[in-house]
């Protein structure tokens, strides 16, 4: 976990600013939703529990706003989503069907109302052409999946990350329930596409430039539950020993060569040792 938590820390705890904070309550929110998905009902929550939730939900007014998009993965606690399921399972097939057509109406005149301040159809495809094409984002591309400070090689990038998903599968053993992975892994999709929507509606022509990894890394939290899923399928295991070792040395490691190359970039090749000078 010492891994997962320093994602954020990698980034911007060099360059000491609000994200730090937003990064904090964020990891206390996910590690929160972590404590409630093993409440099966909604009375089982104890009052602290829920003060502090409400405190943590509470929080996300100060710090950076598109991880309000994090709210999302609420739907994903099974004292929510399960007792709906059981109720709509009785509902007779003229219910279903009935349920069904009251939801796509909703849907459809949400869409409507909100195609009239934005064309939604024109955001998606603008989506979907911009990380089909990277050419369109520029240099931006180069930063949109970057974890560890984007002085270091991408490979150093890819390698952390590869790291951090083998510590998510050998930290613990645990089974997370379906609807939990599946609305979770949704989160990440969800705040990625808002973000995107959000720039596109400030400035469609500056939409994928904006969008950078910062954004974007601290949602892998939530790829905790389908990772560990498939460690405990393939029954993927690791001591406790091998975690920390893989987890400290490689903080360490990456800590050192950052303060390297940045020493390098700036008193030897005198130029910017910060993300501001990607050429």
């Amino acid at each position: 976990m010492i891994l997962i938590f320093m994602v954020g820390g990698i980034q911007k705890i060099f360059s000491p600013s609000y994200d730090v904070v937003s990064f904090l309550v964020f990891s206390a929110f996910v590690v929160n939703l972590s404590d409630l998905v093993r409440i099966e009902k909604i009375r089982d929550v104890g009052l602290k529990k829920a003060i502090y939730t409400i405190f943590l939900i509470c929080s996300f007014y100060f710090i950076k706003s598109n991880y309000i998009f994090a709210f999302f993965a609420l739907l994903g606690l099974p004292m929510l989503y399960r007792p709906v399921i059981d109720k709509v399972r009785k509902l007779s097939s003229l219910g279903k069907t009935f349920l069904s057509m009251l939801i796509i109406g909703i849907i459809s005149v949400a869409y409507l109302f909100l195609n009239k301040k934005m064309s939604i159809f024109t955001i998606i495809k603008k989506f979907i052409e911009n990380y089909m094409n990277v050419e369109l984002m520029g240099n931006n591309a180069k930063q949109l999946w970057q974890v560890v400070p984007t002085t270091l090689p991408i490979f150093v990038n890819i390698l952390f990350i590869l790291i951090l998903f083998i510590v998510m599968m050998g930290e613990l053993k645990a089974t997370w329930a379906t609807g939990t992975v599946i609305i979770f892994s949704l989160t990440y999709l969800v705040n990625w596409f808002g973000i995107f929507a959000g720039f596109f509606i400030d400035s469609a022509s500056l939409a994928s430039t904006n969008l950078q990894g910062r954004y974007l890394s601290p949602f892998l939290f939530f790829f905790v539950p389908f990772v560990q899923n498939l460690g405990k399928k393939f029954n993927f295991t690791m001591s406790e020993k091998s975690v920390r070792r893989l987890s400290v040395w490689t903080i360490i490691i990456i800590s050192v060569l950052y303060l390297v190359v940045t020493f390098y970039r700036s008193y030897v090749l005198k130029i910017t040792p910060t993300w501001t000078n990607n050429a």
